[in-house]
């Protein structure tokens, strides 16, 4: 199994997260890496991957050459992954690491795609803006009826999948930011007749003491929109 950690200026968070996945998969821990893609940090971040990794060898370092955003940082890290199993948890603990493996257990009953869902029935978000969850909301209600995603939360990074269906729509993917690759993803999967599906979790804003969040809404809409655009046209297409 993979478990794939993108980061940028994350240096503080680095051992915890570690260590909060190594605890969560501690049965498995013989089976298991956990790779951190670093999207070129100027903070020290990388360095601080491979001090953890001295003491925990299932640690690995992916680094970016120049920073090139999430969705690049999570592809980067998906092509690196050596696991059957590929997973994707954010750097601040948002999401809890005890729920990749309701996410395993998903994937080995026969599911492609398993992702952590805010907004089904039992999922819950703690902490996010108004402005953010409208437009996160926004986004997946968009996805469901213009793209024929059938997800409630298709634009979460949080997720499991077989690494044998990401080489499967690799070439179809070519979004490098959040979260547009998270849905190019998506898409692709269920066009191509793949099973995916759905657990309800527990999102929770960072804390000010974990960093502050990079994303933007202004950044992430006009970009989001041109790319359902250009997957309409290609699901008419078809």
């Amino acid at each position: 199994m993979s478990v794939v950690v993108p980061v940028y200026n994350e240096k503080a968070n680095v051992e915890p997260t570690a260590r909060a996945i190594l605890d969560a998969f501690d049965q498995f821990s013989s089976d298991l890496e956990i790779l951190f893609v670093d999207d070129n940090s100027p903070d020290g971040t990388a360095d601080e991957v491979e001090r953890v990794s001295g003491f925990a060898p299932q640690v690995r370092l992916v680094q970016h050459g120049k920073k090139e955003g999430m969705g690049a940082a999570h592809r980067a890290g998906y092509e690196a992954a050596q696991g059957k199993y590929v997973m994707c948890i954010d750097a601040d603990l948002s999401q809890s690491p005890a729920d990749l493996l309701k996410m395993k257990d998903k994937l080995e009953s026969g599911y492609d795609l398993v992702i952590g869902s805010r907004y089904m029935a039992g999922g819950e978000q703690i902490g996010k803006s108004f402005i953010r969850d409208v437009g996160s909301r926004g986004m997946n209600f968009i996805c469901r009826y213009l793209l024929g995603i059938p997800l409630t939360d298709c634009t979460h990074t949080f997720r499991a999948f077989r690494r044998s269906v990401f080489e499967d729509v690799a070439e179809k993917l070519d979004q490098k930011g959040h979260p547009n690759f998270q849905v190019q993803f998506s898409f692709w999967i269920i066009k191509k007749g793949f099973r995916a599906t759905e657990i309800p979790i527990i999102f929770t804003e960072r804390a000010k003491d974990r960093g502050q969040s990079k994303l933007s809404i202004k950044k992430e809409v006009p970009s989001f929109l041109q790319l359902v655009s250009r997957l309409m046209i290609q699901r008419i297409a078809s």
